[in-house]
């Protein structure tokens, strides 16, 4: 049974447990909007995880020319191209490099970003401060996009 609302001074006060019943509603509806940002599709239970970014590359015959770290770790080399990873946003978005040119990837995104070409390279998943690059040897147009926002794309061209 609800009471009715006390009259006074022309303005109407609710009883103490309706107001009290208000005021926990409005925190239960606002915690819930400030809940934790989930990217990405939800896990699938038995599935295998997502392989995540490694702070070394792969050495020996074959291995692809690219490297994923921490950004307090490595000092881009001199001459290196860069694109920021920022406002969901490659910038820049286009790029040019000779053959043999190094892009480096910083993710300055709180939101994780990844770095996959269409040829099947990928970056893996990089956190805010990480770091990416990839040396390219053969002339072209690398596209990329982002796994968690495909609205995120970009192209590298590689010159002679």
């Amino acid at each position: 049974m609800m009471s009715d609302p006390v009259i006074q001074g022309g303005r109407a006060i609710l009883a103490p447990g309706i107001t009290l019943l208000l005021a926990v509603t409005a925190v239960l509806l606002l915690s819930a909007c400030a809940g934790p940002e989930r990217e990405g599709p939800a896990p699938v239970p038995g599935a295998e995880p997502t392989p995540q970014a490694v702070d070394e590359p792969e050495d020996g015959p074959g291995a692809p020319d690219q490297q994923v770290g921490d950004a307090a770790d490595s000092v881009p080399p001199v001459g290196e191209e860069t694109v920021e990873i920022v406002d969901f946003a490659y910038r820049p978005e286009d790029l040019e490099v000779p053959a043999s040119g190094t892009v480096e990837w910083v993710q300055s995104d709180p939101s994780r970003h990844t770095v996959d070409f269409e040829d099947g390279q990928e970056s893996g998943p990089l956190e805010q401060g990480d770091r990416y690059s990839r040396t390219f040897d053969r002339p072209g147009e690398y596209h990329y996009v982002c796994f968690f926002h495909p609205r995120m794309t970009a192209t590298v061209t590689v010159t002679d």
